[in-house]
């Protein structure tokens, strides 16, 4: 779902259609609304619904361990299945065949199932924007699971999913890679798609009454945002609460580490601990950040762009992230974003912050130079709607 925007991959879909919209494009936005992540549509604003003629379908997604089991009996992969629902394909078609469109752009993997309802239904052009490479994510989790049934299974849906990603280009007319790594991953395939890297930009109107100076009034606070229910969020908060706190308190930091995001496992509330909270979900991304200076990225796996590091850079904020957490981002090391692959290394970085304000003054400064210069929504829209015209035969990029 594009909206609210309150996780990274909502965000990258709904700065996205903003920026198409400021550039006269005319957007219509047809959602999956997952059960495993449902959003209330009364949260949606009006506005939004109006200008991009917003609809969705409900589609039950929830990971089920028996029919995960069960799967390795079919073909399909476990994780396109749950994606496949009649009720979505109906209404998919029903537009197509009441609307004409130029550009069919899907926003995820698991909506390639319905490339065959389109091109039955429609002259558009298929375009894929997959957020990550998903079987790489997989891959990685895999290694941390314990159980040998789910673990035999998931590789069998992984193995599957894998063979999917890689040819699914052949049956596309273009992609749009987040970052050169996702690029180049596609381009390995061998597949004719045409493929252009775009990354996401931001919404600045957001900002107008943002106080950049607020976070500088307050004794420095570390923070970590993002949804929990995506694997590599979790593993990468399971590494630092593990492995980067026990640092910081042998060398008796006596700073302050939030650690917020929806979904949060009940396991995570147990290291709450004098350096360490725990609060869960924020009603407001944007309002939660702005008393807060030190952004903590310890990312270990996952592909594509990290939204929440745009919106850092945008918010002026000091960075910390693994080389993993920043792929992507064009950063100069110590300059708008500070890398840190080792616990030592984490942990060194933040103590240096905390102790610096000048430090953090400049690297925030910095980082929103970085944020203007690359990543305003605007500056990707039209990047998006040069490769459109190429693809359409009107232009070039």
């Amino acid at each position: 779902m594009p909206n609210p925007p309150i996780d990274g991959g909502a965000q990258v879909m709904h700065f996205t259609t903003r920026g198409l919209l400021a550039n006269n494009v005319d957007v219509k936005t047809l959602a999956i609304n997952p059960t495993r992540s449902y959003v209330n549509l009364d949260s949606i604003p009006k506005e939004y619904v109006v200008s991009t003629r917003f609809e969705c379908v409900t589609v039950d997604t929830n990971i089920n361990p028996a029919r995960l089991i069960s799967n390795t009996l079919r073909s399909e992969s476990y994780f396109i299945e749950r994606f496949i629902s009649s009720n979505f394909e109906k209404k998919l078609k029903s537009i197509l065949q009441t609307e004409c469109f130029d550009i069919i752009q899907l926003e995820h993997l698991y909506l390639c199932k319905y490339i065959n309802t389109i091109k039955n239904n429609s002259t558009a052009k298929i375009i894929l924007r997959p957020q990550n490479i998903e079987y790489i994510i997989w891959e990685r989790y895999i290694n941390n699971v314990n159980n040998p049934i789910k673990k035999i299974a998931l590789r069998i849906a992984t193995n599957r999913l894998k063979k999917y990603e890689q040819k699914i280009g052949s049956e596309l007319d273009g992609v749009i890679a987040l970052t050169k790594e996702d690029a180049d991953i596609f381009k390995s395939f061998n597949n004719n798609a045409p493929i252009i890297i775009i990354p996401m930009g931001y919404d600045y109107e957001k900002l107008n009454n943002y106080n950049f100076e607020k976070q500088f009034d307050h004794a420095p606070i570390v923070y970590h945002l993002g949804s929990m229910d995506w694997l590599p969020n979790v593993e990468a908060v399971e590494w630092f609460l593990k492995n980067v706190i026990p640092l910081l308190e042998k060398k008796q930091f006596n700073g302050k580490i939030i650690i917020a995001g929806r979904k949060m496992p009940k396991w995570v509330f147990q290291h709450r601990s004098k350096i360490v909270d725990i609060i869960g979900e924020v009603n407001s991304p944007v309002e939660f950040q702005e008393e807060k200076q030190i952004m903590i990225v310890p990312l270990l796996s996952g592909s594509g762009i990290r939204a929440k590091i745009i919106e850092g850079l945008a918010l002026g904020k000091t960075i910390i992230a693994t080389t993993i957490g920043a792929q992507g981002i064009d950063y100069e090391n110590g300059k708008n974003i500070l890398i840190a692959d080792t616990p030592d290394e984490f942990a060194n970085q933040i103590i240096k912050c905390v102790n610096s304000k000048e430090f953090c003054m400049t690297t925030s400064k910095n980082a929103r130079q970085l944020s203007m210069k690359n990543y305003h929504y605007n500056i990707s829209a039209k990047n998006m709607i040069d490769f459109y015209h190429t693809l359409l035969g009107i232009g070039n990029i």
